[in-house]
């Protein structure tokens, strides 16, 4: 089996899978084309690992295997973006595309989960509410992800926010609430806890576990608050440092993943994003309206159109799955 994460970009007359407009699971921040883009070459580009390549995705194939199972997807907006590509890849193997769950008795479900440890709130001297965050507590959702066959974990873009960034009364552990914490130290010790919770309760059970690894963001001019702009952008990036680009926080789930008893394959797509300038919302995030313009429009250039890039994270799911023959 290749190293199905180091690869390129090739064209494919064949891509995409489904048709830009014909899933009704998309949302409109993610529906480019039908908010008004009109390049389409961002939709033919293919990932193809060096050494071999990925099976064509088989939605009907994939919903045999997931037959009588619960898939879940667990984590911030970018699962939620990979959870609707899913769902329209599946729908784009069905004949009759209203009958997925009664034909294969299969769910596919999204937990939304920004950091995957519990998050809290404090009164602070003047009475008002402040967000915490107890980075030694897991979410509060994680009774749910004891009823999955299958799970795709992720927590990343949260944790270079605001009040996550600046760590300043914020991260708890235990009763302890720290005047100042570094974010970094903080996602370390938030993945270990993800990684003991997920140690202690699956240990005994056959899942699958997936860790989504970072996917990068390409804002241009400023970030997503400040006016970062990827509009226009209509290729892959074809050269330069970009492309190397591997977050700290990326070496940090591969030490904790690597620490754990339960295996959990990490579904690496940083370096494969890290060329993707071209495949964000952009300004196409919502419908274009009369007197829109770039200026004028916040800008989304962490998230995907759908068609897309997380079409590939898909692939890379099934492909695992036939590769190492699993369910």
């Amino acid at each position: 089996m290749c190293d199905l994460y180091t690869g390129t970009w090739v064209k494919d007359g064949d891509y995409p899978i489904y048709k830009p407009g014909s899933c009704p699971y998309v949302d409109e921040a993610f529906d480019c084309q039908s908010n008004g883009r009109r390049d389409s070459d961002y939709l033919r580009w293919r990932w193809k690992p060096h050494g071999c390549d990925l099976p064509r995705f088989n939605g009907t194939d994939f919903l045999d295997r997931l037959r009588g199972k619960r898939l879940m997807l667990v984590g911030d907006s970018m699962n939620r973006n990979q959870f609707e590509s899913l769902l329209c890849l599946l729908r784009e193997g069905l004949t009759n595309k209203s009958t997925m769950y009664e034909d294969y008795n299969c769910t596919v479900v999204y937990v939304l989960s920004h950091f995957l440890v519990k998050e809290g709130v404090r009164i602070n001297e003047q009475g008002n509410s402040n967000p915490t965050l107890s980075i030694d507590k897991i979410d509060k959702t994680s009774d749910r992800w004891k009823r999955a066959d299958i799970l795709v974990f992720n927590t990343a873009h949260w944790w270079v926010h605001g009040k996550t960034a600046r760590g300043i009364n914020y991260f708890k552990e235990g009763d302890y609430l720290y005047p100042k914490f570094d974010a970094v130290e903080a996602y370390r010790r938030a993945l270990k806890t993800w990684a003991k919770w997920i140690d202690e309760n699956f240990k005994l059970e056959k899942k699958l576990v997936f860790y989504r690894g970072y996917s990068s963001a390409h804002f241009s001019g400023g970030d997503w608050n400040s006016g970062g702009s990827c509009t226009g952008e209509t290729e892959p990036i074809s050269s330069g440092s970009i492309l190397d680009t591997y977050p700290l926080k990326m070496k940090i789930v591969e030490e904790v993943i690597w620490e754990m008893k339960v295996p959990v394959i990490l579904l690496n797509v940083t370096r494969l994003t890290n060329s993707r300038k071209d495949g964000h919302p952009s300004m196409y995030g919502k419908k274009l309206t009369e007197g829109d313009t770039k200026s004028t429009r916040q800008e989304d250039c962490s998230h995907w159109c759908l068609p897309g890039v997380p079409d590939a994270w898909n692939e890379l799911i099934y492909a695992t799955l036939v590769f190492k023959k699993l369910f």
